[in-house]
């Protein structure tokens, strides 16, 4: 069985579950009923509140606080809520995770994904996976980020917006209302200007289905309808079901 290193000034409840080759680190303190998977990193001066659950070969770096309360007036502190992490994460210096506001459904956050430092996740956010939350973003409550999105740095997203799939946001993006998958956000005040093109084809889709995305993007951008479009490519079927589910807070416009 692989040894946990422990640092002696980290201070764990007894009731904290923690897998095997767990490190924590100097100062860290891990509160009552939180979970740690295996090979998991903590380093110094973190603070993990209860009940949160952490997978396994997450890297937690310096002073990241996980599973605080909301921050909501309105939030009832003796709710049993928490935070979910899952597996293969990345959460850089300073970050900031707090616990969802309703019993049974966590704050999330899926497997591969990177949080840079100073970014901070308002309660009840469901952060997929491959997900790159660039430094000092921040997502207000009930933010739904989907597969392989990128937030630029300093990206502030309103509660209840929906980042959809392979999309981006430039450095410095104010996020209001939902950003549709594939496309690039940006510009003062911001809109979808253009395909993620580079995003798009790191993640495999091949010529012939990006010539698709691209027709789409000059459809949606004259108003058209998608189910006029004769293509039913997986990816368009995706843009389907996307838009077949209510949006909170409406879409951005393009340029």
């Amino acid at each position: 069985m692989t040894a946990n290193n422990i640092h002696k000034t980290a201070i764990i409840d007894e009731t904290a579950i923690l897998g095997k080759n767990v490190t924590v680190g100097a100062y860290s303190i891990i509160h009552p009923n939180v979970t740690i998977g295996d090979n998991t990193t903590i380093s110094s001066h973190c603070i993990i509140y209860p009940n949160t659950d952490i997978g396994k070969d997450n890297n937690i770096y310096d002073h990241v606080v996980i599973g605080a309360n909301p921050q909501s007036l309105n939030f009832d502190i003796k709710l049993n809520t928490y935070v979910k992490i899952l597996d293969s994460n990345i959460i850089r210096e300073y970050v900031s995770i707090h616990r969802s506001t309703k019993e049974g459904i966590p704050t999330q956050i899926f497997n591969n994904t990177m949080i840079m430092a100073y970014c901070h996740i308002g309660h009840d956010c469901l952060v997929g996976n491959n997900v790159t939350m660039t430094n000092a973003s921040s997502l207000g409550g009930h933010v739904m980020i989907e597969d392989y999105a990128v937030l630029g740095a300093h990206t502030l997203v309103h509660q209840h917006v929906r980042i959809g799939k392979l999309s981006m946001t430039a450095a410095g993006a104010r996020v209001t209302k939902d950003v549709i998958p594939f496309m690039l956000l940006g510009r003062d005040p911001v809109k979808h200007y253009c395909l993620n093109k580079v995003g798009i084809k790191r993640y495999g889709i091949d010529d012939k289905n990006y010539s698709v995305l691209s027709l789409t993007f000059r459809h949606l951008k004259k108003g058209g309808d998608l189910k006029t479009l004769e293509s039913n490519t997986e990816d368009l079927q995706y843009l389907l079901s996307w838009f077949s589910v209510k949006s909170e807070r409406g879409y951005h416009s393009f340029i």
